[in-house]
């Protein structure tokens, strides 16, 4: 029993960078025309997979549904922009392994097809392709070039036997929410403050006064002298004492309210529309509506 996967699960497959980032789906595939194994994908990443890049197959991995490539996502963004219009030339594939510093990295998985002859890979969209020669730049190498395998492309061909005369066009929907996010803090805090405050004090002082009272004739007759000749009162007054307390005067506290506004956002999708060959006359009645 052969240990082969079918080419067709690459490009079912969502691919992950080295460290396990998820980029996106596959776009295009690429084999090599000579042993009909896959060379390069064209992988979609960015927001809404706007952004795609063009990627070697050495060194990667399939498991299940998740296609493991052997390189960094920052360094997949950054390759190179290639216009291969289906297909890769000699001198676009060193470009991309001289990117990619690839030089002794290898396969270890291979594919076999639902169409063994060559023939039937052209049937299939499988175009024969010379990545077979790598990036030595060999003459080998300059005579074979890469064609891409896009699906789009094999549903607008004519379909094989017993395959579907149908195509599903699709759009991209625009789902926008909110979540909830720090901003910031407040903070509430307290620091005194000194003044002057002036009170009236009613106070009451001692002075002194003289009364003179007269001696009755009487009186005088039992008046037998006196041994001082100095009289003295003590004075009193009020002296104001000053104390200070802290009382609670208000309670402040600290909340949150929540103000509703309207923010608006754009952000670019893309859809599906209609290209014909040998059709005359066909105009897509719902372009630019969707």
């Amino acid at each position: 029993m052969s240990d082969k996967r079918n080419i067709q699960d690459l490009l079912n497959a969502t691919a992950f960078d080295a460290k396990g980032e998820k980029l996106g789906k596959i776009n295009n595939l690429f084999v090599d025309d000579k042993t009909g194994q896959p060379t390069f994908i064209e992988v979609n990443h960015g927001l809404f997979g706007l952004g795609s890049s063009l990627v070697p197959l050495r060194g990667h991995h399939l498991e299940g549904d998740e296609l493991k490539l052997a390189f960094d996502k920052d360094l997949i963004k950054d390759a190179p922009e290639i216009d291969f219009e289906n297909q890769l030339t000699a001198a676009d594939q060193d470009r991309i392994y001289e990117h990619y510093r690839l030089t002794d990295v290898q396969d270890v998985e291979t594919y076999v097809t639902d169409q063994p002859s060559p023939q039937d890979h052209q049937a299939a969209g499988f175009a024969g392709a010379g990545a077979a020669a790598g990036a030595a730049g060999t003459a080998d190498h300059a005579r074979h070039e890469e064609h891409e395998v896009n699906h789009a492309e094999r549903d607008l061909h004519a379909p094989a036997a017993g395959a579907s005369n149908d195509i599903i066009l699709e759009k991209e929907l625009l789902n926008v929410g909110t979540e909830r996010v720090a901003t910031g803090e407040a903070r509430l805090r307290k620091y005194q403050v000194e003044e002057t405050e002036t009170v009236e004090v009613p106070v009451t002082r001692e002075e002194v006064r003289i009364e003179r009272t007269p001696i009755s004739p009487e009186e005088a007759k039992n008046y037998v002298g006196s041994d001082t000749d100095e009289a003295t009162v003590t004075l009193h007054e009020d002296k104001v004492n000053i104390s200070k307390e802290s009382i609670p005067v208000e309670k402040v506290s600290l909340g949150t309210e929540q103000i509703q506004e309207t923010r608006t956002v754009s952000e670019t999708v893309k859809h599906d529309e209609l290209d014909t060959d040998g059709i005359k006359g066909f105009v897509d009645p719902n372009a630019g509506d969707k």
